[in-house]
């Protein structure tokens, strides 16, 4: 029997480049991913899937109708396998002109690439290709989940209906080194911040004003923010506000964050952000002209996403480790401070570890795929298809 590297030849390596050039061509920005559904579902149907699209979308602002969920039978009894990336992009992620170099693939400074994570999509099409071609190949069913608004707050795999998919392991491909697989990550409540004050003319009677600047200046100078400690991070990201310079702010608007891998210090973290903005608030209070007035706040809090702990023992990830092993990759299971799929996917019964295929600078205009990784990451990923049992 032929060896992955035997397998996995340069006619596969150029295909998979053809695929990934056309798939960052298709803009597919958060909830914008309507023609990338098109696009896949076509797709994954020509290399001999069965193909639905759920209704994941509904509810949500996508102008897609849901995610991308495939089925390819396998040659052995075996549950199945799941294998997910999601089809979305974060901005600026329009108009994505991609070039390819000796060792890797970059967009032109303007965009980010679009390699998270159509680059670990195109690592699926190849797999299913390559059992195709290599008959007599003994693996299991695979389930292929690709889905929608990942990148806003993984709405596709929240709004996935369990019933659809019956894998209980699998791998997602989303990350940047093929050499590590998260099996943790913690979970994050986000934060939606409104800071209502007092409107004044900021030269006449600025003291008969309250400025909302002032107040969220107050209250996150008393915060911890940054890194709390080893599994805790903070962060307030976004502030929005201010009509003119003459005019004391009546009104702000803040977006911030935190993440942990405890539930309880997450929590203690949450309230300590919205103590700090409710003491600012009070200290704003003050009397004009006999009157009591004082700033309000509207402090939001949503659970981004739950936190993954998949344990080193698992099935899946020993199946991953032994996989790398057999291509001459050694992969270790890691600790990430980011979300993914797989967060939310293993709070529905799957547990699914993210594998690292690559792609560098995410999120950024500096992003590129790097081709050692891609590759290295597919012959795990194939290997791992293989092997699999349950």
């Amino acid at each position: 029997m032929k060896t992955i590297e035997q397998m996995l030849t340069e006619k596969h390596k150029k295909n998979m480049i053809k695929n990934f050039v056309e798939m960052v061509k298709i803009d597919s920005e958060s909830f914008e991913e309507k023609e990338m559904v098109a696009w896949a579902e076509k797709t994954f149907k020509k290399l001999g899937c069965k193909v639905m699209v759920d209704n994941a979308g509904k509810g949500t602002k996508s102008n897609a109708k849901g995610n991308v969920i495939a089925k390819f039978p396998g040659t052995v009894k075996s549950k199945p396998m799941l294998l997910s990336c999601h089809l979305d992009t974060v901005v600026p992620g329009k108009g994505i002109k991609p070039t390819v170099k000796k060792d890797r693939i970059v967009a032109d400074g303007t965009t980010i690439l679009g390699a998270d994570c159509k680059g670990g999509i195109a690592i699926i099409m190849e797999i299913l290709l390559m059992l195709k071609e290599n008959k007599g190949l003994k693996y299991p069913p695979l389930e292929i989940l690709l889905t929608i608004a990942e990148e806003a707050g993984m709405y596709g795999a929240k709004n996935l209906n369990k019933k659809d998919i019956q894998a209980t392991e699998g791998m997602i491909l989303d990350s940047t080194y093929c050499d590590t697989v998260s099996i943790k990550a913690p979970s994050s409540f986000e934060f939606d911040i409104k800071i209502t004050g007092v409107a004044a003319h900021a030269g006449v009677c600025p003291e008969n004003g309250i400025s909302a600047i002032e107040v969220a200046a107050k209250a996150i100078g008393m915060m911890n923010l940054g890194r709390i400690d080893k599994e805790t991070t903070s962060n307030i990201g976004v502030i929005n506000g201010g009509k003119a310079i003459n005019i004391v702010t009546p009104e702000l608007m803040i977006k911030g964050e935190a993440r942990s891998h405890n539930a309880a210090k997450l929590k203690k973290q949450a309230k300590h952000m919205e103590d700090c903005f409710k003491k600012a608030v009070v200290q704003s209070a003050k009397k004009v002209d006999g009157k009591k007035i004082i700033a309000k706040l509207d402090f939001k809090k949503d659970m981004k996403y739950p936190d993954m702990k998949i344990p080193a023992t698992a099935n899946i990830v020993k199946t991953i480790v032994k996989s790398g092993k057999q291509v001459g990759i050694t992969v270790k299971p890691y600790t990430g401070g980011g979300g993914c799929d797989g967060n939310v996917l293993s709070h529905k019964g799957i547990l699914t570890p993210n594998l690292g295929f690559g792609e560098m600078n995410a999120h950024t205009v500096k992003a590129y795929l790097d081709f050692k990784h891609w590759y290295g990451a597919t012959k795990i990923a194939f290997q791992t298809v293989l092997n699999y049992r349950k």
